[in-house]
């Protein structure tokens, strides 16, 4: 009866795929898998080239039985399961027929044939290219098949339906080109990888602050390619437009022609590296200053007229503590946090107040701080971070943070206690040596007196007769 069950399964499984033909579209080295999908439980299957009977590649039962071609041309690239014949790294040579049949037991039989088509996805123009270069793409098969092909470019959107691309490269075409082969109903689809070059997509708001180092970010992307395409940049040039100030400066400017870097603006302290190396036209210094804030262009002009530019725009936090760092305990006290400017709406400042400070446990969310009256609690470090406002199910962000340090001493410093004994025992010792001055004059002038008595031959008083 079980028998019986499995010969009528096999044979609606055999309605079902009586002289099926699938088409399969691959590339060279691509790995593909001829798959039966359902199989009897009592099996015999093997797989031929070209034609039922030919060339045997390779076979299986359901007992456990399996034997492979070992020959040169597929050693090591085929592999059988009762459902699937996998092929990998598949050849020129292999784009041919493959039949499988199927039987059980009752030796009813059945085929399965998979025809293979090469495609071939291929670029006119040597990588990377400029924009502005010609763009040729061509999506070839070999078939006298009704088909329907097109291209996707990296952003998704759909070419005009053709197998053949043609148009002027732009920076957005960079990335993934997919071929998309319809035959039938069933898509098939192919990748291809175009490198246009285009600074990398990296934020257009920098925030730095006093404390950190300053890097304006300009990188080139793919920066593996700078060297090969150095032939085609005629001029760099980097310009600065201060936060408060609409007068455009130029910072650096190169020339490949004579491959002369020019400093325009020495006095602002900054450096470019050589670029050549990994495409990095950024620009750095070891610590950001309050002049940095405002908007950093980098152009670079090929020869054929295209200008490919970035534009990132500084911002530079700063504490400025107001009268100063070093204060006296009971003084009053202003902080200000700020990037010169207002924030966007989505950005806020959060104060982090030395743990031994009363304000320690506040929130404090202000860009300017009063402080009434400091104590010598406040002393430390203070720190102001910039952050954006979390969305939904999100944390905040962290921007960048700037830091001072606070020295409140007390009212009566260890100093203030030595200079004021200081003090009265240098005005103790001056009423001494007075005191001692004024009793030495004063024997002076007894000892003068007395001298001014003495007399060898003194007169008496009054009249006498000599």
């Amino acid at each position: 009866m079980k028998d019986l069950l499995q010969f009528f399964m096999f044979l609606i499984i055999a309605y079902k795929t009586m002289g099926a033909v699938e088409v399969i579209y691959a590339r060279v080295g691509d790995n593909i898998e001829l798959n039966l999908q359902e199989l009897p439980h009592s099996f015999y299957v093997r797989w031929f080239l070209d034609k039922e009977n030919g060339h045997e590649l390779a076979s299986i039962n359901h007992i456990g039985g399996n034997s492979i071609d070992s020959g040169d041309i597929w050693s090591g690239r085929l592999s059988i399961s009762s459902h699937i014949l996998t092929i990998k790294n598949i050849q020129d040579e292999n784009f041919r027929t493959f039949v499988c049949r199927m039987s059980d037991n009752s030796n009813t039989h059945n085929l399965k044939t998979f025809i293979l088509i090469k495609v071939n996805v291929s670029m006119n123009e040597a990588q990377p290219l400029v924009p502005g270069d010609d763009l040729s793409l061509n999506c070839d098969l070999k078939t006298q098949r009704k088909l329907t092909i097109y291209w996707e470019n990296p952003t998704g959107r759909i070419e005009p339906i053709s197998a053949l691309v043609r148009k002027k490269a732009e920076s957005q075409d960079n990335g993934e080109w997919t071929c998309v082969v319809i035959d039938n109903g069933k898509q098939n689809t192919f990748r291809f990888s175009v490198s246009v070059v285009d600074f990398s997509s990296t934020s257009k708001s920098l925030y730095t602050s006093t404390n950190l180092p300053l890097t304006v970010p300009f990188v080139i992307s793919p920066n593996n390619f700078v060297k090969q395409i150095l032939s085609k940049i005629g001029r760099v040039e980097w310009v600065f437009i201060p936060k408060t100030s609409s007068i455009q400066k130029t910072i650096f400017s190169i020339s490949l022609m004579n491959g002369q870097l020019k400093n325009l603006e020495p006095h602002r302290g900054l450096r470019c590296e050589n670029f050549t190396k990994g495409g990095n036209f950024s620009l750095y210094r070891k610590l950001s200053r309050e002049e940095d804030r405002g908007t950093y262009n980098c152009s670079i002009t090929f020869k054929n007229g295209f200008i490919l530019s970035r534009t990132v725009h500084v911002e530079v936090l700063q504490i400025i503590p107001s009268p100063g760092t070093e204060l006296i305990s009971g003084h009053h006290l202003n902080l200000s946090c700020s990037t010169g400017g207002p924030l966007d709406t989505n950005v806020k400042v959060k104060w982090f107040p030395p743990k031994t400070s009363s304000l320690a446990n506040t929130e404090l969310t202000s860009g300017h701080l009063i402080i009434q009256k400091v104590s010598t609690e406040d002393s430390g470090r203070w720190r102001c971070e910039l952050g954006l406002e979390p969305g939904l199910g999100q944390n905040r962000s962290t921007l960048t943070s700037a830091v001072i340090m606070l020295k409140i001493e007390p009212v009566l410093t260890v100093w203030m206690l030595v200079t004021i004994c200081g003090a009265a025992v240098i005005l103790i010792l001056l009423l001494i040596l007075a005191f001692i001055l004024f009793r030495r004059r004063q024997r002076k002038m007894r000892q003068l007196r007395h001298r001014l008595c003495q007399c060898k031959n003194p007169k008496p008083k009054g009249f006498y007769k000599a």
